[in-house]
């Protein structure tokens, strides 16, 4: 028995071209859904790459004020520093520039006389003796180490 035809192609040709078809077709549905797919994948990334790109513009706006506000902080101690000096040099003008240290006594008189002169003054042993019982035992060092 012969087999059916359309237009002259037999039936199971067709059986074979309609399921190529049908592959063809489930390819491109399956083709568009990952166009699709892709296609919002590429949105994400640019809107993602201008955020991006705005932070980076902003931050690079931001270190620019930081720098400016440095090198003025900078500026500013040069001055703050140099104007140290003026006071320094103001107040030496109004005041006088210091006395020179003058040294101290164990007694914290500097016009005091030292122990050793103090002692040689004494003329009896017996003030001798009240005089070194009255001294602390550094004065005592002291004055043996000048004797």
């Amino acid at each position: 028995m012969p087999k059916a035809t359309i237009f002259d192609i037999p039936i199971s040709i067709m059986d074979t071209l309609d399921e190529q078809l049908d592959a063809a077709n489930a390819q491109v549905s399956e083709l568009k859904t990952q166009l699709a797919s892709l296609q919002q994948d590429n949105a994400t990334l640019q809107a993602a790459n201008e955020e991006l790109t705005e932070n980076l513009t902003h931050t690079r706006e931001q270190l620019a004020q930081v720098e400016n506000a440095h090198r003025q902080a900078l500026e500013d101690v040069q001055r703050l520093k140099a104007e140290a000096k003026s006071a320094e040099e103001r107040a030496a003008e109004y005041y006088g520039a210091p006395a020179a240290a003058q040294p101290v006594t164990s007694k914290g008189d500097p016009d005091a006389v030292s122990l050793h002169e103090r002692f040689a003054a004494i003329k009896t042993p017996g003030e001798q003796t009240v005089f070194l019982r009255s001294l602390t035992d550094a004065q005592r060092a002291e004055l043996y180490s000048n004797i």
